[in-house]
C-alpha cells in the first residue's frame, strides 16, 4: 500500500466504491465509469474522482485501456482495499441482482450476467424503525401496538428494545416485554404503532441471556451422502474436517439458534433433498417453537 494513504480514513460511501473498482477489475478483467455510476446512482464526473484517487493510491494496479474505454487490472495488480475473496464479488453480484427485483441486469452494466431468487419485500414504515432504534440508542421503552399470530386483533405492548437482529428473512426487535417479563423478538412489520414510554426497565440487557449466551452448533452432511457427495457439502458449507468426517461449527447468539434451525430446513426428519443435518438432532426439539403454540417465529421467546 502506498505510504501516507489510509484506507481506514475514507468516507464510508467513498471505500465501497473502491472497493466495488477493485473487486469488479480482478473477477471481470475490466471496469468502467459507467458501470460504477450505474451501480452507486452516482455521476460519472464523480466516479472519475475515484478511479484517480484509486491510482494515486495505488499505482500500478489498473491501467487504462483506450480502445475499450475501462480500466484493466496489471499483471501486479494486488488487492488494496478489499479482501480479494470470491465471497467479497459474489456479495456485490447479488446485492445487484436483488436491487433489479430478482431481473436480470441490463446489457452492458455487466459483462457477468447474475440474477437471484426476489427477497421479500417487507413493507416497513420509517417511522417505526425510527422509534425503535432511538429507543434502543437512548435505552428507553416504548408501548407499542403490536400484531401477533396468536391474537386476531393487534395488543398494546410496553417493551424496552435493546437490540435489533436478522433471522435470515426478516429483521426483529430483541426487547423486554413487560406483560411476559421475558426478552422476545418482536418481528418490525408488526409493530403498528408506537409511543415513548418514560419508565425505567425493569430488566438490563446484560439480564438476556438468550442474546449474550453464545453457542455453537455442530451441523454435519447429511448421512444418506456418499463420502465423495459429503466432502463436496462439506466444501459448499465450508465445514472443516473432523476425524473421518466434516463439521460445521456454527457459532451464534443463543437466540438466533431456532432461525437458523428452521432457515437450513435443519428441524425435518425426513427429507430426501436435505444436504446438511444437526450433529445433534435433539437441539431441534429444543430451540424450535412446538407446532400449536406461538406462530410468530421459531423461538420460544419471540413476540
Amino acid at each position: 500500500m502506498t505510504t501516507g494513504f489510509d484506507v481506514d480514513k475514507l468516507r464510508f460511501a467513498q471505500r465501497q466504491r473502491l472497493t466495488f473498482i477493485e473487486s469488479v477489475a480482478f473477477w471481470e478483467g475490466r471496469v468502467d465509469r459507467p458501470r460504477v455510476s450505474s451501480a452507486f446512482n452516482v455521476s460519472e464526473n464523480h466516479v472519475t474522482k475515484d478511479f484517480r484517487l484509486y491510482k494515486d493510491a495505488f499505482p500500478g494496479n489498473l491501467q487504462y485501456d483506450e480502445t475499450a474505454r475501462a480500466y484493466r487490472p496489471t499483471r501486479k495488480f494486488k488487492p488494496r482495499i478489499g479482501k480479494g475473496s470470491a465471497e467479497e464479488y459474489l456479495a456485490l453480484l447479488r446485492a445487484q441482482a436483488e436491487q433489479n427485483d430478482g431481473a436480470i441486469a441490463p446489457a452492458g452494466a455487466t459483462s457477468v450476467t447474475t440474477d437471484a431468487v426476489p427477497p421479500p419485500r417487507g413493507r416497513l414504515e420509517a417511522v417505526i424503525l425510527n422509534a425503535v432504534t432511538r429507543a434502543i440508542s437512548s435505552q428507553s421503552g416504548l408501548t407499542v401496538s403490536y400484531q401477533s399470530r396468536s391474537r386476531a386483533e393487534p395488543s398494546p405492548r410496553k417493551v424496552w428494545p435493546h437490540a435489533l437482529l436478522f433471522s435470515g428473512t426478516r429483521w426483529h426487535a430483541r426487547a423486554y416485554d413487560e406483560s411476559r417479563d421475558a426478552f422476545i423478538d418482536l418481528v418490525l412489520q408488526r409493530i403498528l404503532s408506537t409511543a415513548a414510554l418514560e419508565v425505567p426497565a425493569p430488566r438490563q440487557p446484560d439480564d438476556d441471556k438468550g442474546w449474550s449466551h453464545w453457542v455453537e452448533v455442530d451441523v454435519v452432511p447429511s448421512r444418506t451422502l456418499s463420502a465423495s457427495q459429503a466432502e463436496v457439502v462439506a466444501r459448499e458449507f465450508g465445514m472443516a474436517q473432523a476425524g473421518r468426517g466434516w463439521v460445521w461449527k456454527a457459532r451464534m447468539r443463543e437466540c438466533l439458534v431456532g432461525y437458523f434451525i428452521y432457515l437450513h430446513r435443519l428441524d425435518l426428519k425426513s427429507d430426501p433433498q436435505r444436504l446438511i443435518e444437526l450433529k445433534e438432532p435433539a437441539l431441534a426439539q429444543r430451540y424450535l417453537m412446538p407446532r400449536g403454540r406461538s406462530e410468530d417465529s421459531t423461538s420460544s421467546e419471540t413476540g
